[in-house]
Formats: C-alpha cells, sequence, structure tokens
C-alpha cells in the first residue's frame, strides 16, 4: 500500500513516522522528569480508547486495550503495524 501527501508525492511512511517519533524523544529529552510526567500524565486515558467515524453511511468503532504484561514498546508496535501495511 502506498501513501501520498496532499501534493500528491509519495510518502515513505516508516520514514515519517521515524522522524516524528525522534522530534518527539528529542522534546521530551529537553525536559525535566516533572515536566515529563505531567507531559505523560495529559496523555492517559482512565477509560478505554474508542473512536468511531461514519463512511458512506457505515459506522465503524475502533476500540482499543493494552496488556500491561508486554514487553513491546510503541515503536515494535508502529513498526510492525507498517511493516504489514507496505
Amino acid at each position: 500500500m502506498k501513501y501520498y501527501d496532499d501534493q500528491g508525492n509519495e510518502l515513505n511512511i516508516r520514514t515519517e513516522l521515524n522522524d516524528m517519533l525522534g522530534e518527539l524523544y528529542d522534546k521530551l529529552d529537553k525536559m525535566t522528569p516533572e515536566e515529563r510526567m505531567s507531559w505523560y500524565a495529559r496523555g492517559m486515558y482512565i477509560k478505554p480508547l474508542k473512536y468511531t467515524q461514519e463512511i458512506d453511511n457505515t459506522i465503524y468503532i475502533v476500540r482499543t486495550s493494552f496488556n500491561d504484561n508486554l514487553n513491546l514498546t510503541v515503536y515494535d508496535t508502529v513498526e510492525r503495524i507498517t511493516s504489514k501495511a507496505i
């Protein structure tokens, strides 16, 4: 599967994700431990995530759950998903 930007240029999803993650890591690296914990706390969800979207009169609902016993990082998960999509 190929992805394109608004101008029709082909995107390399792995490169794009690596760039975004690199920027995030740089931002987090510059924070104090207290600032990082505050940043993480703002992004935490008490309830499982639920996303609903209607496409062509069909409603799609995506729910997420997390297994606390897994040793995978977010990077590992994104890499696995994108490798299947390409």
